[in-house]
């Protein structure tokens, strides 16, 4: 982009090639254009401000020269090819040092290498130390290999986009709990020679589920993102700010010598949130609670870290202290936690997790319909509960990992004809993450299976922000899959938005069945309420799954009513496949 210096310096900086050690990619392209153009030299040359810089070379020892010696420097400010059969003719160039000088270029043609927004970074150009003509041959192979460099470029860019998008919270900006982790380990790594502490505080807004519920998803996300600014303002650059999901940030606090080092920047942080937030006209106000873990006291990776600060939070909460430090006596209770978060940080390299699957029969004449898949955990010989690891893998973020496990899974016996239909539950954290949808579709397309055959069941919880889990469930219906809207009578969902939403099951929750069958009022309103979910889901052309059926008697009588598929120990537990 011909006249926008200053956006082709920010191009430079942005690509991530300045000073950067040689790479066989860029290597073996100006290698190609020594050959074809019979050149002793060939250059791929970036231009910075000041200076010029060889990326890679061939031919040659020098690594650069300055800006105004350079030659190259020409092809950039006209975004153009330059021939130039004899220098010493030159009087554009014939007194620069790069001619004049150990370089010794008598005879130099090069051409720009653009990236997509039309900024020239720099040239590919090959050099002869005597004066010779360039065939139209040769610069046009230069020009094509130049695009070939473009494209890389290019591709290099879409790549650090994407990662960092894969780093930063989509609604705030910030960095997200991945890159949160990647932070906190680094500089736990930098204070372990000083003898100094890295903090972790972890802020959870107070009130923040009210001004959501009142006044509506889009004036909290708006809350969210003023929030996040101010305390990205509050603290050092040294420190970071990072969303970790819902009305959830954490702080890494650096250069820690103490407990009150900590205190005095949280104080800093009350002081600046009890200034009003002002969203479409209304002053709201925002204050939190916190947790707070050190480095090495506390914990020695960032899990362990996360957790007790977490534990250190809700104490706060509860307590309505503001903040509180982590403390092995009055956290006690989390010791077990801690243990059981850090095996399972370990359990899937180790071969422990455990892909378990439960029948779902069809109602009419009980026959295999499919099955849904389910975690375990086989820790020493051992299950361990789902009720014991599942809110840890929550809480702690590790739920991704579960679910991609299970994934993988589900879709690797439906690709090797074990089972016919699969389905498989998504945590709110795992429907909430930027990415979700790429990655079921990143699986699909690994295991070449039929989309029809895999079932998503959702919870209701997963689409309080309606208007976005509308968005992910249509993405997601578009890959192929099948959509199951879980636990359904339990949770948020309207008519109106059942109506719309691209789901095509109700999985009506066990509470609503386990009265089925039972003697009184409670068997009768059991059932009548089943029905009511069973109209309901007919008049929107939905299927019906009632789980945890556990009695002959329940199977007939949701059969009555017109269940679609039933599901529960009557029909068999959860079982690994034989």
């Amino acid at each position: 982009m011909v006249g926008d210096e200053c956006g082709r310096l920010e191009a430079i900086r942005g690509s991530g090639l300045w000073q950067t050690p040689p790479e066989a990619a860029f290597d073996r392209i100006v290698d190609l254009a020594r050959t074809l153009c019979q050149a002793p030299v060939a250059l791929f040359s970036l231009i910075d401000r000041d200076s010029q810089w060889f990326k890679a070379r061939s031919g040659t020892v020098q690594d650069g020269s300055s800006r105004t010696d350079s030659i190259c420097t020409l092809v950039v400010e006209q975004v153009g090819p330059l021939v130039i059969p004899d220098t010493h003719l030159d009087p554009r160039v014939a007194r620069r040092a790069t001619v004049t000088g150990p370089m010794s270029v008598r005879a130099y043609a090069g051409v720009p290498v653009v990236t997509p927004d039309g900024y020239a970074l720099g040239t590919l150009c090959v050099i002869d130390h005597r004066p010779r003509p360039f065939t139209p041959e040769q610069v046009e192979s230069l020009t094509q290999l130049a695009e070939v460099l473009s494209g890389e470029l290019e591709r290099r860019a879409v790549q650090v986009q994407l990662e960092r998008l894969s780093l930063t919270d989509a609604l705030t900006g910030l960095p997200n709990r991945a890159q949160l982790r990647e932070y906190l380990r680094q500089s736990a790594q930098r204070v372990t020679l000083s003898g100094e502490r890295v903090a972790l505080a972890l802020l959870d807004l107070d009130g923040f589920k009210v001004i959501n519920d009142s006044l509506g998803h889009q004036t909290g996300d708006v809350l969210l993102q003023q929030v996040a600014t101010r305390l990205r303002e509050a603290l050092s650059s040294s420190d970071l700010v990072a969303r970790m999901g819902g009305d959830e940030f954490a702080l890494v606090l650096t250069d820690v010598r103490g407990i009150g080092s900590v205190e005095r920047v949280l104080t800093r942080l009350r002081y600046a949130m009890e200034r009003p937030f002002t969203v479409g006209g209304r002053d709201l106000p925002a204050s939190f609670s916190a947790g707070v873990s050190l480095y090495p006291d506390d914990g020695v990776d960032a899990e362990e870290m996360l957790a007790r600060a977490d534990t250190a939070m809700y104490r706060a909460k509860r307590a309505g202290l503001g903040w509180a430090f982590f403390n092995a006596l009055h956290d006690s209770r989390s010791a077990s936690d801690l243990e059981l978060l850090s095996a399972l940080h370990h359990a899937g390299e180790r071969g422990e997790l455990l892909a378990y699957f439960q029948p779902v029969v069809h109602a009419n004449d009980y026959s295999p319909a499919g099955c849904e898949a389910l975690v375990r955990w086989q820790r020493s010989g051992q299950l361990i509960s789902p009720a014991d690891f599942i809110p840890l893998a929550e809480r702690s973020g590790q739920i991704h990992q579960l679910g991609e496990f299970m994934l993988r899974a589900a879709t690797r016996e439906i690709q090797r004809g074990r089972l016919r239909r699969v389905a498989v539950n998504v945590s709110p954290l795992e429907f909430d993450q930027p990415g979700y949808v790429q990655r079921v579709s990143d699986i699909l397309n690994e295991s070449g299976i039929d989309p029809d055959r895999l079932v998503l069941e959702i919870t209701e919880s997963s689409l309080l922000d309606a208007d976005r889990s509308r968005a992910v469930l249509r993405d997601l219906r578009a890959l192929g899959v099948q959509l199951a809207l879980d636990d359904f009578g339990t949770g948020y969902s309207s008519l109106s938005a059942l109506s719309s939403l691209p789901v095509q099951h109700l999985k009506i929750d066990r509470s609503f069945v386990q009265g089925v069958g039972q003697d009184g009022e409670t068997g009768v309103r059991s059932l009548e309420v089943v029905r009511a979910i069973v109209t309901l889901g007919r008049a929107l052309g939905l299927n019906t799954v009632a789980e945890g059926v556990e009695t002959p008697m329940q199977a007939a009588l949701l059969r009555e009513v017109g269940c679609t598929y039933l599901q529960g120990f009557h029909f068999g537990r959860p079982a690994p496949l034989a």
